[in-house]
């Protein structure tokens, strides 16, 4: 039996205020609808016997129409292939009250698409195979007492779970999120045919049977290393094999130190740095040992014209103080991680801070969107 995990897509996801030239659509966003439809594409000419994907199909609550409209097309091609694909809420997209609706549940007029997102544990049943799902739940009592459900049924071939949740003391499987959701290790026994988890947006092996498949695009720099892809697992000869796609290149590139060249000295390392590695990536460079007096002399026009076809580029500068130690680091980011920032300084109820940055991230989406169209 064939089994494709894939997770964390963040549909909707945008950043960066880049725009596609054709469809005028923010490129970052774009990039997880491209990477969603080729998993789909690898799908329909594989025709594996199950799909799962393990939360996160959305990057927030409150999906764009445009997310949703991408999302429906390509559940629609799967419903028609005729391909049993289970979907549960992660905690991007779980609503955070059950008097809340979701967008999930017109996903269940799709004939082969299962959506779960009721904050509890499930038990679907197709065909051979008793799934066992766990999405987001709406609080930590609620995610425990899913666990206590969590058992085999042996009247079935195959026993499958998937859950959207790190894994206590796996510190692998884990963001280090305020109140992340986490399950113990060991509920996830050899009992079970196969585990697929999401929610870390890295490949980890966290049992021989269980895995991360992680996220098909990077969403930060702490994932510029990682291989962005998805998971084919064969159960009756197991195997697991990580199946690579065409995530959007991050590059973080090494240090310039500029303890003793001037500002025209410092663009010419800059250009020779990034020469051919700039086009359509996502860069960092670090700039170590830059007096200020020298920052502020920087040809920036110069700089912009150097990285103008990357998709983002960011800067970070470590100053040169005068008795010859390098302060702290200096960084902006874009507007989406100073929000962030702020919000997480204020040390809001986790309830109205994700809220408030929902929301948040919505009109500076939008704000960014009018000022490039302008």
């Amino acid at each position: 039996m064939k089994v494709i995990h894939f997770s964390d897509t963040h549909l909707g996801y945008s950043d960066y205020g880049k725009f596609d030239s054709v469809s005028g659509v923010n490129q970052r966003e774009l990039d997880t609808y491209n990477a969603f439809k080729e998993i789909v594409d690898y799908i329909i000419k594989t025709k594996p016997d199950l799909v799962l994907h393990a939360g996160d199909l959305f990057d927030n609550i409150r999906p764009s129409n445009r997310a949703i409209s991408e999302a429906l097309e390509q559940f629609f091609r799967l419903s028609k292939a005729n391909i049993p694909t289970v979907v549960i809420a992660g905690n991007h997209e779980a609503p955070r009250q059950k008097s809340t609706e979701t967008i999930f549940k017109i996903l269940k007029y799709f004939p082969n698409i299962y959506p779960v997102f009721n904050g509890q544990y499930e038990k679907l049943e197709i065909g051979k195979c008793a799934i066992h799902v766990i999405p987001h739940t709406y609080s930590d009592e609620d995610l425990q007492e899913s666990v206590k459900k969590l058992k085999p049924d042996k009247k079935f071939e195959y026993n499958i779970v998937v859950a959207h949740t790190a894994i206590r003391g796996v510190q692998e499987a884990s963001w280090g999120e305020y109140k992340e959701q986490t399950i113990p290790s060991d509920v996830l026994t050899s009992e079970f045919n196969y585990i697929a988890l999401g929610h870390y947006h890295r490949f980890v092996k966290v049992k021989d049977n269980a895995y991360y498949c992680g996220s098909p695009e990077r969403f930060s720099f702490n994932e510029v290393k990682d291989k962005k892809g998805f998971l084919e697992v064969e159960l009756d000869d197991f195997s697991v094999t990580p199946i690579p796609i065409n995530a959007r290149n991050m590059i973080v590139f090494d240090p310039i130190d500029c303890s003793d060249l001037s500002a025209s000295e410092i663009v010419q390392k800059l250009q020779s740095l990034l020469d051919g590695n700039v086009t359509g990536n996502i860069v960092k460079v670090i700039f170590d040992n830059i007096p200020r007096h020298v920052h502020s002399s920087l040809d920036f026009q110069k700089i912009r014209e150097i990285v103008g076809d990357a998709i983002h580029y960011e800067p970070v500068y470590n100053w040169k103080l005068e008795s010859g130690v390098t302060s702290t680091t200096s960084q902006i980011g874009t507007l989406n991680e100073e929000f962030e920032t702020y919000l997480n300084k204020l040390n809001l109820p986790k309830e109205e801070l994700v809220e408030i940055k929902t929301l948040g991230l919505e009109y500076l989406g939008r704000v960014i969107e009018e000022v490039s169209i302008d």
